[in-house]
């Protein structure tokens, strides 16, 4: 009894501590099911510190990366703006030794001065007119005139239209604005023929000069370009920009001229432009290089139509080396293989024999014959000759000739046919040198016939 009411104690004393009666299971749970458990406290502190260790370290990676960044534009900045100081140091150095060089009467140093400013900057101030003022001493020309009898006065024109039109043409010069230039500069020549006439002609040639060139490289415009070039030699020499331009583009419409008529003549000018401008083009859009490449297919096809493979190959090889291609491999694999000789099928040649059927002729091996040597003379050299089936017989040895023969003179040629009365001619292989080197041999031939005799009546 006193064991059954301790329980009842202890739950009694709870209800007064918190108004809840604990039971057998925790947290008033029922039996059967298990509460989650609880991460440790020093797990949740660890993963904190992970997240806040990579937090910090990407945090510090951007920040490095951001500086990184604006130390390279700030550098590049700092570059572009030395290698600017730089190069506006650089022309205002060539400009005042211009300047020097044009007070000192060296005009034509401070004209290719000038000349380089406006190729690096067009608009640097001043520039275009000393230029013209060069141009003008260089090229300068005096024109005798009469004076008039007696001076009349004349009033003073109002120059202010012609000085707003030269203001205005010096700066579409320095904007690159070559065209609206020369019609500015030939609208002010028409309203005043004597304004300024060394520094017109100074902008004229300049702009005409820079025109023409453009109109060669960046439009296509060859006989346009051609044409202000030619212009512009009119006020002054050309220099070697300009005239190279104007060769190439020569050279390139006179190629034109024999596309897909003339094909030799074609490749030779297209050649030269390919080599020197390949990316040079006329109005049609077609390059010098590809101009070249098909004058080479053109000229190849022309060659192999007229059986000249060699020459066909010569052009394939050349095209290919530009572009390869199926087609053009093809053409080139024919030009070769009709370039290449065929070797020629031997002939057999020689003189028919007759055979006996059954017959069967006893072999015979060369064997070299003892000659008498004469003192202070040339000697025989051994000659394969044939066995005969029979003992030679002594016969006397004749004196060798100065020029021995090593070989036997030809033997008649036999022929296939032949009558009972004469024996049949023997094999050609076997037959019988002539009496003369059988005589120097020392052979005797009458028991072969014999022998050939007797076998001819057995067969028959």
């Amino acid at each position: 009894m006193q064991n059954q009411n301790i329980p009842n104690k202890q739950a009694g004393q709870s209800k007064a501590a918190g108004g809840q009666t604990p039971g057998p299971y925790p947290s008033g749970g029922q039996p059967g099911r298990q509460q989650p458990k609880r991460k440790p406290l020093w797990a949740s502190r660890r993963a904190k510190i992970i997240v806040g260790a990579l937090l910090f370290l990407l945090a510090l990676g951007v920040i490095v990366l951001a500086g990184a960044l604006a130390g390279y534009q700030s550098g590049m900045q700092t570059r572009l703006g030395q290698q600017t100081q730089t190069a506006n140091l650089t022309l205002q150095e060539q400009f005042d030794l211009g300047v020097k060089d044009l007070q000192e009467g060296r005009y034509e140093v401070a004209r290719q001065r000038f000349e380089y400013i406006i190729a690096q900057d067009p608009a640097y101030p001043g520039v275009t007119e000393k230029l013209a003022d060069a141009m003008a001493v260089l090229y300068a020309t005096a024109t005798p005139t009469a004076l008039p009898a007696t001076i009349t006065p004349t009033p003073t024109r109002d120059l202010r239209p012609v000085e707003e039109m030269f203001a205005q043409a010096v700066s579409l010069v320095a904007g690159q604005q070559w065209t609206q230039a020369i019609d500015t500069l030939n609208a002010l020549r028409k309203a005043d023929p004597a304004y300024q006439v060394a520094r017109v002609d100074g902008l004229m040639f300049l702009s005409l000069h820079q025109r023409g060139v453009d109109k060669i490289w960046k439009e296509g415009s060859l006989e346009g370009g051609i044409y202000d070039l030619a212009l512009a030699a009119r006020f002054g020499p050309l220099d070697v920009q300009a005239n190279s331009a104007r060769e190439l583009a020569r050279l390139y419409i006179i190629g034109s001229s024999f596309w897909e008529v003339h094909p030799e003549q074609a490749v030779f000018y297209f050649s030269q432009v390919a080599a020197a401008a390949p990316g040079l083009m006329d109005s049609s859009g077609i390059t010098a290089s590809e101009r070249y490449y098909g004058a080479l297919i053109q000229y190849g096809d022309l060659l192999a139509k007229n059986k000249d493979w060699c020459g066909a190959q010569a052009q394939y090889e050349l095209a290919l080396a530009i572009r390869a291609d199926a087609t053009l491999q093809e053409k080139l694999n024919n030009a070769i293989q009709g370039c290449t000789p065929s070797s020629p099928t031997p002939e057999l040649s020689g003189t028919p024999t007759a055979t006996i059927p059954g017959a069967t002729v006893p072999p015979w091996t060369p064997t070299p014959t003892a000659t008498q040597i004469v003192p202070g003379q040339p000697t025989d050299t051994p000659t394969p000759t044939q066995p005969l089936p029979s003992t030679p017989t002594d016969t006397q040895a004749v004196p060798p000739s100065p020029t021995p023969s090593e070989t036997p003179p030809a033997p008649p040629e036999p022929t296939a046919t032949f009558t009972s009365e004469a024996p049949p001619p023997a094999p050609a292989a076997y037959l019988p040198a002539p009496a003369s080197s059988a005589m120097s041999l020392g052979f005797s031939l009458q028991p072969y016939w014999q022998q050939l005799l007797m076998l001819l009546n057995n067969l028959i």
